[in-house]
């Protein structure tokens, strides 16, 4: 990164230092967290280990994080399973950034992994056990693998991606097709590898086939339709808003306007851009959770990083600093229920500029949420409730 003095490094270093260190300690005090999703993950396993019995967390399943997650929880208890999560993050930061740059520019990711760690969304949604950065770690390995042409292990990588979210095949795809080789690689030889990876990764996928008689209704997924296509666009474009920044959106569209010329001279750019839409894509289908976005927050912050301008560089960072602790909403969202338990239906919006407490406090306070989903005063739900490991002696 040209024009940054060594203090200024210094300081970025020792802000990043703390950010990964605070994750570290929220990994061990965050609990089973507050997706719905983590509890029927831990029962995928739970129910395997029992029985053998074959069961699905969500429409598809998630096989490999439901092992894996189930697993940790199981044996060792949430702080195993929060601290892997975010460990993917970090590592499949690293990973990505390697796929595009070279081992000599080692000291320069860390301006990358500031950009990346500030973001709320990317932060405080990998500090529990879902499986958002399990996808992508291996995503980003996969990629990285295929970057430096061995392609085996890239499939092994990619499928294991698709293996915990079936939509990273068109991630998985895209990355195939676009990726500039230093040495030109055949299309046929592309698809191969992409095909090659489809069947790895569709194993995982074969038990819930079998369990729906060899029909394909599995593939799918539960979208917020209520409101309809108005409400489904009205969600795409207020969560892209908050997931990019409520401070640093219109500077980070601005700042891409005006770089237009400057988007053409990086490498692999088309990439990028088609990673980043069909991120996009996807989200537009189902716009529910922030974290569906997340391969498309470190495509962004990539892009900046890589357009090499430090004000904007700081100014992204700080705005998402302060969305830590303050939230500015331009609009209140009005639910069914507003009970902490109760699903959050939206029926209405009105426009009300008002300051909210930010992500770390939401983070803090969603660590009750579990209690939604557990029921009874058994030793499993006590164990639930404190964080321990599920495995009852």
């Amino acid at each position: 990164m040209k024009h940054i003095s060594n203090n200024e490094k210094l300081f970025i270093n020792i802000l990043l230092f703390l950010i990964i260190i605070i994750g570290i300690y929220f990994c061990f005090i965050g609990g089973y967290g507050s997706d719905e999703d983590t509890l029927p993950m831990i029962y995928v396993f739970e129910t395997k280990l029992a029985s053998g019995r074959f069961v699905s967390s969500r429409f598809t399943g998630n096989p490999v994080a439901e092992l894996g997650i189930g697993f940790l929880s199981y044996f060792f208890g949430s702080w195993a399973a929060n601290l892997l999560t975010y460990l993917f993050l970090l590592l499949g930061l690293v990973a990505f950034y390697f796929s595009f740059e070279k081992i000599k520019f080692f000291k320069e990711i860390n301006i990358f992994l500031f950009l990346s760690l500030t973001s709320p969304i990317l932060f405080f949604d990998n500090l529990e056990p879902v499986d958002y950065s399990w996808a992508f770690f291996f995503f980003s390995l996969g990629f990285l693998f295929l970057s430096k042409n061995f392609f085996e292990l890239a499939i092994l990588f990619f499928g294991l991606s698709i293996g915990v979210r079936i939509n990273y095949t068109l991630f998985v795809l895209i990355t195939i097709l676009f990726f500039e080789f230093s040495s030109p690689i055949s299309f046929t030889r592309r698809i191969t590898i992409f095909l090659s990876t489809f069947i790895m990764g569709g194993l995982f996928y074969l038990p819930v086939w079998f369990d729906n008689s060899f029909n394909l209704s599995w593939l799918t997924a539960g979208r917020p339709t209520d409101q309809g296509p108005v409400g489904l666009l009205a969600r795409f474009i207020y969560k892209s808003y908050i997931a990019l920044g409520y401070i640093s959106f219109f500077i980070i569209i601005y700042y891409f306007y005006k770089s237009f010329n400057l988007l053409k001279k990086i490498k692999n750019i088309r990439l990028l851009i088609a990673l980043g839409f069909s991120n996009l894509i996807i989200f537009l289908w189902i716009p529910a959770e922030f974290s569906y976005l997340q391969l498309f927050l470190v495509i962004i912050n990539f892009i900046i990083f890589k357009l090499n301008n430090k004000k904007i560089i700081y100014f992204i960072c700080v705005g998402n600093l302060i969305s830590w602790f303050i939230f500015v909403s331009p609009i209140n969202v009005n639910y069914v229920n507003n009970e902490m338990c109760a699903p959050k239906n939206a029926v209405s919006i009105d426009m009300d500029f008002k300051i909210e407490k930010g992500f770390y406090f939401k983070y803090l306070s969603s660590r009750e949420k579990i209690k939604c989903w557990v029921h009874g005063n058994s030793e499993r739900s006590n164990r639930i409730l404190s964080g321990k490991a599920l495995k009852v002696d």
